[in-house]
């Protein structure tokens, strides 16, 4: 780097104010101009509705602040880089496993048949440097199972489980008839031996419900957390223990601004959540991912939402953010094969994070006005309902 040049980081965090050097406008001065430019049709015309309840006022200006927001600080910024294992064979997953690695991938989200796979599934794979996600069949038969049997393939290669970090897809909440005494047990056993996993995934797939909806969605996920709050706690676990174990699985949209908000209004309800529960104050851990439905037959529109959709992830504060390929679900129309495809997916994120540089900025919509106002209505709208 030249002598005298500073790294993008730096420069952010450089405590300079941008705006010094232009006039300070008012809120009235902009309705002015707003309303002379309007010429007499009304500023509220211009408003849109979000669900049943909320009008959303597309100006937004400083006074509406009592104060200048402080970031949602995470312990560091950025997020990590997911990719879906697909589980043709073991050997198949393990080569598509190795090639997401290889190419930048930093987490790996793996749905095994039985837990007798993972030896082969996990061959070549260092478990102490990436982070390693667990759903399907392997781990709906038996999570304490797929642990030790993680634990064994571990200790093989003289490793301590302690040393791997992850997460069990594992929502005991969701099922008819929840077995607790089990996931007490499972999470004691994920305390001892794997420090760095959590065991309890919140789903949000079906809380999803589209833009209009966010408010009973951002409302339901609050309330299902709750629920392993109420559940554990009287079966001897601190409120703390509980969500030290806790990740919730979001899904977003093509709602840009209102998917950044979502997610950072989440936030603000979790706290608040831990706040009524006397519980040790600490932001929700959140893996995000796209929702089927917003991808269509048209494979290149695909492409382009996956960047806008992964921006609205990371800039709401995902924590892990696995992004689509642009062919998922369609591959028979796709025209290249699907290496090309998980390749772009890939490179979408690498984007965001070395050229773009998002990962060294914590909580970058922080202080736009129009996403803290959407922010605060979100989150007071759910709040609302959680209450009720």
């Amino acid at each position: 780097m030249a002598q005298g040049t500073s790294t993008f980081a730096e420069v952010m965090s450089q405590a300079t104010d941008f705006f010094a050097e232009f006039p300070a406008v008012s809120k009235k001065q902009w309705l002015d101009r707003i309303a002379r430019d309007l010429k007499g049709k009304p500023l509220e015309d211009l408003h849109w509705q979000l669900g049943e309840t909320l009008r959303i006022d597309p100006f937004a200006h400083a006074e509406d602040q009592p104060a200048p927001p402080a970031p949602m600080a995470a312990a560091e910024p950025g997020w990590e880089i997911n990719e879906d294992i697909e589980i043709a064979t073991p050997d198949a997953a393990n080569r598509q496993a190795l090639e997401a690695l290889a190419f930048g991938a930093e987490s790996l989200h793996i749905r095994p048949d039985g837990i007798a796979e993972l030896p082969r599934l996990l061959d070549r794979v260092h478990l102490d440097y990436i982070s390693l996600h667990f759903g399907g069949k392997g781990l709906s038969d038996g999570p304490a199972a797929l642990l030790s049997a993680l634990g064994t393939v571990a200790k093989d290669r003289d490793l301590a489980s302690k040393t791997i970090r992850g997460s069990l897809y594992f929502d005991p909440a969701a099922a008819a008839v929840p077995d607790w005494r089990y996931t007490l047990d499972l999470l004691r056993f994920a305390q001892a031996e794997f420090p760095g996993f959590c065991c309890l995934s919140v789903e949000g797939s079906t809380a999803f419900q589209g833009t209009d909806q966010v408010v009973d969605e951002l409302a339901l996920l609050v309330q299902r957390g709750s629920v392993y709050l109420e559940q554990l706690t009287a079966r001897g676990l601190s409120a703390g223990e509980v969500t030290n174990q806790m990740q919730f699985c979001l899904h977003i949209g093509t709602s840009y601004f209102v998917e950044i908000a979502k997610l950072r209004a989440f936030k603000l309800l979790w706290l608040n959540m831990l706040k009524a529960w006397n519980a040790p104050l600490k932001y929700p851990v959140l893996d995000v991912r796209f929702s089927p439905s917003t991808y269509t037959d048209d494979l290149y529109t695909n492409m382009i939402r996956a960047t806008t959709m992964a921006m609205s992830a990371v800039l709401g504060g995902a924590n892990r953010l696995t992004v689509k390929p642009y062919d998922a679900g369609r591959t028979a129309q796709a025209q290249y094969p699907q290496a090309f495809s998980r390749r772009i997916a890939r490179n979408v994120q690498h984007l965001l994070k070395l050229e773009s540089g998002f990962s060294a900025l914590t909580d970058p919509a922080a202080g736009s006005f129009y996403i803290e106002k959407l922010t605060r209505q979100l989150a007071e709208a759910a709040w609302e309902k959680v209450k009720q």
